[in-house]
């Protein structure tokens, strides 16, 4: 009995060495508290983007630097699109988070010399949104089309009560117009706004459709992100494109018919030079860690590191 009782103890020392040898558990296997990379202020470049990249660029600064969030908000800006897209062709900025320029950026880039360079972090959705009291749930993209180029005035050509359609829109340069040229209709067939249709900040718009006179006769887009995560507002309603919810599932598999991308964006010049911070700041925003960081935000990463 004895001699059993030594083999069975044995043969359970064993398997316990043998297990200390194992892949470890997932518990041992979640990212390190400090990044892979770590930046001093010294180094730090220029770092500015739109208001729906904010959480994650900040959230980034906070993890490079080794400092909480609160204090890295003071060493990134938030001046929105179009003005990240000046700073960075006339070189007072070195790293950029937005969605890809507008062709009208693009020009202004190159006649300062620069060539941009964008890296993906994350993708998002391009939205309409209505009131919540306004019963059509879906349009196509053809219907937004001619809503936008003045074909479609009146909601009840697409399902919906007998009241003029109330379309705002965006101002030039600013990432939601560009999203509206890019997926829905060309700057040149877009009827005119008028000023008090033309709204200024991403915010506000989302504020038109839900509480502004006629609210319930209106249209608006912006971003997925933005709406659900950085402005939401229980009055407005997304609509269906083509029938297809715009969620992280169907981002991921790109049966929404508008999915875009938010870019690490620098100098083509920066981002060629391996050794550039800018670069080095890239490569970890779109490492596992970068992505991880990206989904822990509520964004929709741009690359899956699935085992």
């Amino acid at each position: 009995m004895k001699k059993l009782l030594v083999i069975l103890l044995t043969l359970s020392m064993v398997l316990g060495m043998a297990a200390c040898g194992e892949k470890p558990s997932k518990e041992t296997e979640n990212e390190p508290e400090t990044p892979s990379l770590q930046v001093s202020l010294d180094d730090w470049p220029i770092v500015d983007g739109a208001t729906a990249c904010l959480p994650f660029y900040e959230n980034m600064a906070a993890k490079l630097l080794g400092v909480d969030v609160e204090e890295a908000r003071q060493y990134v800006m938030c001046n929105t699109t179009t003005q990240a897209f000046i700073e960075m062709a006339e070189g007072t900025a070195d790293l950029i988070y937005c969605l890809h320029a507008s062709a009208d950026q693009e020009v202004y880039a190159k006649e300062h010399g620069v060539t941009m360079h964008y890296e993906p972090f994350a993708l998002d959705a391009f939205v309409f949104f209505v009131n919540k009291n306004n019963p059509v749930d879906s349009l196509t993209v053809e219907q937004i089309h001619d809503i936008y180029a003045g074909k479609i005035t009146n909601w009840k050509e697409v399902g919906g009560n007998d009241e003029e359609i109330l379309a705002y829109q965006r101002d030039e340069g600013c990432g939601s117009q560009t999203g509206l040229y890019k997926y829905v209709i060309p700057k040149s067939e877009v009827m005119d706004a008028p000023t008090e249709q033309r709204i200024a900040d991403m915010g506000s718009i989302i504020d038109a459709v839900s509480h502004y006179d006629n609210a319930q006769s209106s249209i608006g887009y912006s971003y997925l992100y933005f709406v659900t995560n950085q402005h939401f507002d229980e009055d407005i309603k997304l609509l269906k494109v083509n029938g297809v919810e715009a969620s992280g599932d169907n981002i991921r598999s790109n049966s929404y018919p508008m999915v875009t991308e938010y870019c690490c964006i620098t100098t083509e010049e920066k981002y060629q030079d391996t050794d550039s911070i800018e670069r080095k700041i890239i490569d970890w925003c779109t490492s596992k860690e970068g992505q991880a960081l990206a989904e822990e935000m509520s964004y929709t990463a741009a690359y899956s590191f699935e085992e």
